[in-house]
């Protein structure tokens, strides 16, 4: 059995210490011990409710949705100062919907011949893709999705073009939104795309693909094993709750190669161990660097 922490004040109650394995600071244990006669009584359910609210915005979950508000701008930032003046820096735009998030890429990571790869396997998102980049010689806007295994694959959404088409069948009931419109599209690997186009190294992967995060890595595990993949960042939140997919997955995939921070609107913040309290399932961003790039 999972051992207990021991009662705080002689209230007979688990401390999120005691029941999550988290190593608390000293001045939090005080705040701990002196909130005890609180703690997991109805009264303050509310007032608890209301500060897990404050923390999740305090901790930036909530705006990933947002490129202009999350941090994703500072964190492509971040990205491009690591990659300096690499020539010909290639990018994954992966679930790249109508190009808004390629388009802020191309204003802000300045290297020469950049190449971005912008996949988008809806039909009318595509269109309007193409339409949004027409003229950008940066941008080259491919009608694929990305996973697992070559193939086909159905894609699930609420209306033309949205931005929460999945492969998985979202249950939306909570958010009074029905997912009643499905198209089947065309699904590849990174391995084979990269193998067929002479791809051998990608700069920077952005994935943003409504719960399939995971199985597009598995589709890019000849290139992950190599190397060959810079920074990877990727969404987590309610999506994966359809998708049947845990942050743990995430970062036991990517410890071994990689350094994980969560993004902020100002900067990156490291999570250096899994624990059970990151499967917070509200829309955030995460970025990961490969360790080979701390010698840079």
């Amino acid at each position: 059995m999972e051992k207990q922490a021991p009662a705080l004040m002689g209230a007979s109650v688990e401390t999120p210490e005691g029941m999550m394995g988290l190593k608390q600071p000293k001045p939090m244990k005080r705040i701990l011990k002196r909130l005890s006669p609180v703690l997991g009584k109805r009264r303050f359910q509310r007032f608890f409710e209301a500060m897990h609210a404050i923390s999740l915005a305090g901790m930036n979950f909530g705006v990933g949705g947002n490129p202009e508000k999350s941090g994703e701008i500072a964190a492509a930032r971040y990205v491009a100062g690591k990659l300096g003046g690499v020539q010909g820096a290639v990018i994954f735009d992966v679930g790249a919907n109508v190009g808004t998030y390629a388009l802020l890429l191309l204003d802000n990571i300045k290297c020469a011949g950049l190449k971005i790869f912008a996949f988008e396997p809806s039909t009318e998102a595509f269109s309007k893709l193409e339409r949004n980049v027409a003229g950008r010689k940066n941008i080259s806007p491919w009608n694929l999705g990305l996973g697992e295994e070559d193939g086909l694959a159905t894609l699930f959404y609420d209306s033309p073009a949205s931005t929460l088409a999945s492969v998985y069948k979202r249950r939306l009931d909570h958010l009074n939104i029905a997912v009643g419109l499905n198209e089947d599209v065309r699904m590849r690997t990174i391995d084979s795309f990269c193998g067929e186009n002479g791809i051998d190294r990608i700069n920077f992967l952005k994935l943003d693909v409504e719960g399939h995060e995971l199985s597009v890595l598995k589709g890019a595990k000849r290139m992950m094993e190599s190397g060959a993949i810079d920074f990877i960042q990727f969404e987590f939140g309610g999506c994966n709750i359809d998708s049947r997919t845990y942050f743990q997955d995430m970062f036991y995939l990517l410890k071994p190669r990689y350094d994980i921070y969560r993004v902020l609107k100002n900067g990156l913040y490291p999570v250096r161990e899994y624990m059970e309290t990151h499967e917070i399932f509200i829309t955030t961003n995460y970025l990961a660097e490969n360790k080979h790039l701390r010698r840079t």
